[in-house]
């Protein structure tokens, strides 16, 4: 665990930005308003994404079942959506148990923070929007804590890449991502990246992270304080940072993509932990 410190900060995205990214409105209409968070005290953040071997423990000791099916893309018919037979164990790509846990619904991470929390007695969770971006951001105010110029991504983060799209068959519906020149194909052990300034891997690309707060429209209902909202479209909630098959814009710090329900699974989907301090 990192431990992320009291503060403040503005958060969300202004038109202007979103208009440089070339956002559309129906999509990027949910990071703004900008508005000012404050912190008064500190909490952890982990240090990386769950990695696979850690939801294999929490697996093993809690007797979970495995889940019956994962969203993945069908490259014959070039289309994305859940396919019988693939879940965390077979995401429909190697990896090994550095990895970041992938497959994961927002309910499988929620129970894994309450086991985590049982087996150490702290008070681990899902963290909020806020403190999710907060974190990401570092203390810095662009688009992501290195700047503004994406070309610095590629070297920054495992994001869509033209190893991606490759192993993806290039698929016409992802025509125009943009593509890093690496051979990177899908997620790669966790902290394989120079952390952001707190000492943070991966809050760009690799496996998108679930955030606790319920489905909202847009900032206007975000807490000053930094909290989750508890309140609104509970049974959605959102995803964070960005993923290995992601286009550079995604990853942006500010990003609220469309809310997913809690018990859907992706090939792309995992998480990291946050921890309440004294």
């Amino acid at each position: 665990m990192v431990r992320i410190p009291a503060g403040s900060a503005t958060l969300g995205s202004t038109s202007e930005e979103r208009v440089r990214a070339g956002i559309i409105p129906l999509f990027g209409d949910r990071e703004g308003p900008t508005y000012r968070v404050i912190f008064a005290k500190p909490y952890a953040l982990g240090r990386t994404e769950v990695t696979r071997g850690a939801y294999r423990a929490f697996v093993e000791a809690t007797r979970r079942p495995d889940p019956p099916a994962c969203g993945v893309h069908e490259p014959k018919g070039d289309t994305w959506g859940p396919q019988p037979g693939y879940n965390w164990r077979k995401p429909n790509f190697a990896q090994d148990d550095s990895h970041p846990a992938v497959c994961i619904a927002y309910d499988d991470a929620l129970a894994y923070t309450h086991w985590l929390a049982a087996k150490s007695g702290k008070p681990y969770r899902l963290p909020s929007d806020a403190e999710w971006e907060y974190a990401a951001r570092a203390g810095t105010s662009t688009p992501w804590y290195f700047g503004e110029a994406p070309d610095r991504g590629c070297k920054a983060a495992n994001i869509m890449s033209a190893g991606t799209g490759m192993a993806l068959g290039f698929p016409k519906s992802m025509a125009g991502f943009f593509l890093c020149s690496d051979r990177r194909s899908f997620t790669v052990p966790v902290a394989s990246f120079t952390p952001n300034p707190w000492g943070l891997h991966d809050m760009i690309g690799n496996a998108f992270e679930w955030s606790a707060d319920c489905n909202a429209p847009d900032n206007r209902t975000a807490r000053a304080d930094g909290g989750a909202r508890t309140t609104g479209d509970c049974s959605r909630r959102y995803l964070k940072g960005g993923a290995f098959q992601t286009p550079f814009w995604l990853t942006r710090h500010a990003v609220r993509g469309a809310p997913l329900a809690v018990d859907i699974r992706m090939f792309a989907a995992g998480f990291r932990v946050a921890r309440s301090l004294d």
